[in-house]
């Protein structure tokens, strides 16, 4: 969005413009393809594992967005922010080391 800059809701033709300007957008075709891509693994991975499982171990996503903002975008991360994304591995790592998989009843 910093590449096309800023939506004025009220402009309908800025609104088509900024749409067709994001469409055109490499960057934007290959989000979508990780998109789908992501979303037929997260399907896959629901036929083989708990969703009480699975769900909790997606959440590393803040993780990894966390640290692509950090060094890609190179966007300042307070304390807090960064408190509360080990707090996120803490838990991922919690829920990915326990025993019960797909199946199991205890």
């Amino acid at each position: 969005m910093q590449e096309v800059g800023a939506l004025h809701p009220l402009q309908p033709l800025a609104v088509f413009s900024l749409v067709f300007h994001i469409i055109a957008n490499p960057w934007f075709d290959l989000a979508i393809v990780l998109l789908l891509t992501y979303t037929l693994l997260y399907m896959s991975a629901l036929s083989w594992l708990d969703l009480s499982y699975l769900l909790p171990t997606t959440a590393f996503q803040y993780v990894i967005t966390a640290i692509f903002a950090s060094q890609l975008l190179h966007e300042q991360i307070s304390v807090m922010r960064w408190l509360g994304t080990s707090i996120i591995t803490l838990g991922v790592l919690w829920v990915g080391l326990s025993d019960v998989k797909a199946g199991d009843k205890h």
